[in-house]
């Protein structure tokens, strides 16, 4: 049999659980018209200005890419004002944290992650046979002090989501303060940031500013989610140049392509396209949180382009009845929230209307 074969990790591990695809649910249900609101994409198209870079350099995809991706990182270098060797490019944000745990962590070592939190962290940790250090969440935020608490001669990492996936919150300045200052310099700390620009808080405080500090900084960021990209998987880290000289050590070559550097180079500094973005998420969450109030179902302020909600009942028979209905939305089961919860990306207008007209329906329903 192939499992004695396997790992003994990777016996013990589930297949990440993507958010349903619009033609998967087309196929199963017969269903024409279905709208996805699932997987905290943008449900903006890329702007004109990334399609055509992406239509001019079709004809040069029989080429490899450049391994380094010397003009993206130029790009962002100069963006961020930081010199190259600071930045990493990655197929996802996701591919650099699984990098940053292929470097630095060795089996055995802890890795302290919120709970819930993203749902990939558990997997990568467990991947490198070390141990993830599950801390419960407090008011739906990340417990910085019950973090710091669990450090240990074993920690080798924290692993920080902010604003948080699935819940939506953030750690405000004065607590990221606090925090920074008591870790010890042997751990490193991540800080995944792929939703930084929808946050609307001003108490929100990123970990960029403590780049030059001493303590061992990752930063990861993407372009799938307000830049549109997240069909073409790519994201990037920031750190000191030598965290990047070493993880460019186990980076696979070519990890991120031709079409994705292009259109993220493209999208960089392309204000217009973000500020749509940012507008469409400010009035349509608003607008779902009236509607969500008028279904009497609470929710938790979110600073994200999606929103963690409690159903009241079965989330997963609800989404199944949703999905009957045309609309997938995802049920929280696997991120150790209550069976009640769920979490709706927020979408256009025309989405979020269709989305509460079935979210009724399927509420009378019996």
């Amino acid at each position: 049999m192939i499992e004695k074969l396997v790992r003994k990790v990777v016996l013990g591990l589930k297949p990440y659980q993507a958010g349903k695809p619009i033609s998967q649910l087309k196929r199963e249900r017969k269903i024409s018209q279905v709208i996805k609101l699932a997987s905290n994409e943008n449900p903006l198209p890329p702007s004109e200005r990334v399609i055509k870079v992406l239509k001019d350099s079709l004809t040069k995809v029989n080429l490899y890419p450049d391994s380094n991706g010397y003009y993206l990182r130029n790009g962002l270098a100069k963006k961020l004002k930081l010199k190259r060797g600071n930045i990493i490019l990655g197929n996802g944000s996701s591919e650099i944290i699984a990098m940053a745990l292929e470097t630095f962590v060795n089996p055995a070592e802890e890795i302290i992650i919120a709970d819930p939190s993203f749902i990939i962290y558990k997997g990568l940790i467990k991947l490198r046979d070390a141990v993830p250090v599950l801390i419960p969440l407090k008011d739906f935020s990340l417990d910085l002090s019950a973090m710091l608490k669990a450090i240990n001669k074993r920690t080798k990492m924290i692993i920080l989501c902010n604003p948080n996936n699935p819940t939506g919150t953030i750690i405000k300045k004065e607590e990221l303060k606090k925090f920074m200052k008591k870790v010890p310099e042997n751990v490193i700390i991540l800080s995944d940031e792929a939703y930084l620009e929808y946050v609307e808080d001003k108490e929100f405080s990123s970990a960029f500013p403590y780049l030059k500090s001493k303590k061992p900084l990752i930063i990861t960021r993407t372009f799938a989610k307000s830049a549109s990209l997240a069909g073409l998987r790519i994201g990037y880290g920031i750190a000191k140049g030598e965290i990047i000289e070493q993880m460019n050590k186990v980076r696979p070559p070519f990890n991120t392509s031709s079409l994705a550097q292009v259109a993220a180079l493209a999208a960089l500094n392309d204000k217009e396209h973000l500020e749509k973005t940012r507008k469409n998420n400010r009035e349509e969450k608003r607008y779902l949180y009236q509607n969500l109030k008028n279904l009497r179902l609470s929710y938790i302020p979110t600073q994200t382009n999606f929103i963690c909600f409690d159903l009241k009942r079965n989330a997963k028979l609800l989404c199944r009845r949703l999905e009957e209905e045309g609309v997938i939305i995802r049920n929280m089961s696997a991120f150790n929230l209550p069976n009640s919860f769920a979490r709706v990306t927020i979408g256009t207008h025309q989405e979020n209307m269709l989305f509460i007209k079935k979210l009724k329906k399927v509420l009378i329903k019996k």
